[in-house]
């Protein structure tokens, strides 16, 4: 997709891609304009007929005009929406695509509530505008091609008697243009707040601590305010505007009333007149609010544009740990990370499980996420899991394989796997355990279980490295064992990388090297588990303390 050019382009792209939807909706709508367009005449036709006292009338016809002008009109509508729907698809799919690919340093200046707001909000509102904003557009266009040329057939001065209602609309749309820079902003807080409220979620969910989090409270507080403040200012031209709408309708009326009275052309005709009033009032309505649309929309695609840009430049961290490893590749035996203002070289074995260890805060995750960004450089396949893993709202099949094909082999391994992490007991069948829902950020399943089955996904990847932060902090000592026991005899496991980060001992004794790091020290101590865990070593006295 265009995501990196302009609206224009995407909406150039938009109209040749489906240029047979939109010809066609166009056709339903110049039918619909048409059909309504005899309305005002078989309105005034009737009131003739009633006014000569006539009682016998055919209704078959009115009948049948209504119900081409809902079939027509329900088609144009369709054939408009369904193209923005696929673009809406796309979109969402082509950033998530982006966002998944990318390394995370590239987009750590965007909030969680921020990347929602773009991937649902603003990919919304720029589908409003595909399908919304252009059928009304083509509704306008089709309306002054079909009506106008009806009613200045039957007396050219009554086309005048529109102008006042074209005046007032024009310049509602004019006034509501002139606050866009609100809406923006206003857009623009609520991906904070979105954010804010995410948070507040997850820490209430652990913690269950209010008063810890009275500085945040009033940090929401005021940007809540400036949101709602933003909005308020662009809904005040809106408010003050409207009014210009049944005020063009009225004078509009009101000349049309004295051009039928000059003209002599009959009491009847201000019924004919009042349709076309009418059929006119919904497309300039609706002017209006392209206007209000289209200016929302720049705001969503100005926000979609800045994460693709991110997405797609290295960040500065990139670059630095680009140039520290410059000249390594991805065979070399040791990788160069920044830590705590330093350099630190990391050792990796090959095909071995490694396990970083330290107290709480002396950045061993952050290891590991410069890790994945040197690996992924080098061209590397990596998976990373962090504590919270994301689940996606969809069957526990997609969330192992993310919606790839897979073989009946790979089918097998992955109901191994299930079994070995105790996680085949939530359904009585594969297949039942397969197409299992398991909700909202995995909100079916336990904390435990649900970064139980993010290891699972990580196993099953093609990643050569595979990056665990903590991975069995949620199970017992005894399952743990089994689990690597189990993992380390396995064909799929046996060609991968292990690079794990702990904080207990049973873990530790399971891999082959364990790194020992403190917090502006480096690395303290490193080398085989069972040597430095058995001697008067610091790793020792690390867990000793732990036990205490």
């Amino acid at each position: 997709m265009l995501l990196e050019k302009g609206l224009w382009p995407l909406l150039l792209q938009q109209f040749i891609r489906f240029f047979p939807w939109y010809l066609a909706a166009l056709v339903c709508l110049f039918f619909t304009h048409y059909l309504g367009s005899t309305i005002p005449f078989y309105a005034k036709e009737l009131a003739d007929l009633v006014s000569v006292g006539t009682e016998n009338i055919d209704t078959s016809k009115y009948f049948l005009l209504a119900l081409g002008i809902v079939v027509f009109r329900s088609f144009s509508r369709i054939l408009f929406f369904y193209p923005a729907r696929i673009v809406e698809k796309n979109m969402r799919i082509d950033i998530l695509g982006r966002i998944e690919s990318a390394n995370p340093m590239r987009y750590q200046s965007h909030s969680s509530g921020q990347l929602f707001q773009i991937l649902y909000t603003d990919i919304e509102q720029i589908r409003a505008l595909l399908g919304f904003a252009c059928l009304q557009l083509g509704n306008i266009i089709m309306a002054v091609a079909v009506l106008a040329p009806r009613i200045y057939g039957y007396n050219p001065k009554l086309l005048l008697a529109i102008a006042p209602m074209v005046i007032c609309a024009f310049l509602f749309s004019l006034v509501v243009g002139k606050t866009r820079h609100y809406y923006r902003k206003s857009s623009d807080l609520q991906g904070d707040i979105q954010n804010y409220i995410m948070e507040t979620y997850d820490g209430k969910k652990t913690i269950k601590n209010y008063h810890a989090e009275s500085s945040f409270i009033d940090i929401f507080k005021e940007k809540s305010f400036k949101e709602l403040t933003y909005a308020f200012k662009a809904g005040i031209a809106v408010a003050f505007t409207v009014p210009l709408i049944p005020l063009g309708v009225g004078l509009s009326f009101l000349l049309g009333a004295y051009i039928i009275q000059v003209e002599a052309l009959g009491v009847t005709s201000l019924v004919l007149f009042s349709g076309f009033v009418f059929l006119f009032l919904e497309p300039l309505h609706f002017m209006a609010w392209i206007g209000v649309v289209f200016s929302s929309s720049l705001g969503s695609w100005a926000r979609v544009q800045e994460l693709i840009y991110d997405l797609g430049k290295k960040s500065e961290r990139e670059k630095q740990l680009e140039d520290l490893n410059k000249s390594l590749n991805k065979d070399s035996k040791k990788f160069k990370v920044e830590f705590w203002g330093e350099i630190l070289d990391i050792p990796i074995n090959k095909n071995r499980w490694t396990v970083i260890i330290g107290k709480t805060g002396a950045g061993k995750s952050e290891i590991m996420l410069q890790l994945a960004s040197i690996f992924k450089e080098k061209g590397i396949d990596v998976s990373l899991i962090f504590q919270n893993p994301y689940i996606y709202n969809d069957t526990l099949k997609s969330n192992i394989f993310l919606g790839r094909d897979i073989n009946e082999q790979e089918s097998e391994n992955a109901y191994d796997l299930l079994k070995l992490f105790s996680l085949n007991f939530l359904a009585p069948t594969k297949e039942d355990l397969f197409k299992m829902k398991v909700g909202e950020n995995g909100k079916h399943l336990s904390g435990g279980q649900a970064k139980r089955l993010c290891l699972i996904r990580s196993i099953m990847s093609n990643a050569e490295f595979l990056l665990w932060d903590d991975p069995f902090s949620s199970i017992d000592i005894i399952l743990e064992k089994e689990i690597i026991a189990k993992l380390r005899k396995m064909d799929l496991i046996k060609k991968k990388t292990l690079i794990l980060s702990s904080h207990r001992v049973s873990t530790v004794k399971l891999c082959d090297q364990l790194i020992l790091i403190g917090a502006h020290q480096g690395i303290l101590e490193r080398g085989e588990p069972k040597k430095l865990l058995s001697e008067n070593s610091q790793s020792y006295e690390y867990f000793e303390k732990q036990m205490v």
